[in-house]
């Protein structure tokens, strides 16, 4: 009989299909134990035997997802993710944070009368604003070294930008 490897030259291309066959051949050997198992009645007496499974994993859901639910119900939590959820925190409080800043600023600047006092008062704010983009920048800093460690298909967090965080808290681009 023949090799089917024969028509190929390139040894890589042979081992690579060889390893194929092999493991197409385990398969079915896997498979055909299961069967004689089953027809000699090895499953039959298996808790919850007859009754309906009790499935909360989706039985279409890609291997990583049931990989990530194994590990979250055994309450481990993989590095990239808890940084990830560290930084997140991180962004929310420093948008709490900038937030909480310009009312106060819209506080002290709506209450200040003489015009010194009010140039005085957004010429603090420039400052706030500028030690925030530090702020900002420090978080993206942090954001490109997490993002280098996640999987490249779930790179989700994007830098922060300093003038939407500062639209976002309400601020816009007044500066002074």
């Amino acid at each position: 009989m023949a090799d089917i490897f024969e028509k190929f030259s390139d040894d890589n291309e042979i081992k690579r299909l060889k390893q194929k066959q092999a493991e197409r051949e385990y398969r079915s050997l896997v498979d055909r134990l299961i069967d004689e198992a089953q027809q000699e009645g090895k499953f039959d007496d298996l808790p919850g035997s007859g009754k309906p499974l009790r499935l909360n994993k989706n039985p279409y859901a890609e291997e990583q997802a049931i990989a990530f639910e194994l590990l979250q119900n055994n309450n481990y939590t993989l590095p990239w993710i808890a940084k990830r959820n560290e930084i997140l925190a991180k962004i929310d409080a420093f948008r709490a944070g900038l937030q909480q800043a310009w009312r106060r600023h819209q506080r002290r600047l709506s209450a200040a009368v003489p015009q010194s006092e009010r140039d005085a008062l957004r010429d603090k704010w420039a400052e706030v604003v500028a030690e925030h983009a530090a702020g900002i920048e420090k978080l993206n800093k942090e954001i490109a070294d997490l993002n280098l460690t996640v999987p490249a298909e779930r790179l989700e967090l994007l830098k922060l930008n300093p003038e939407r965080e500062l639209r976002r808290a309400g601020a816009g681009r007044q500066v002074r």
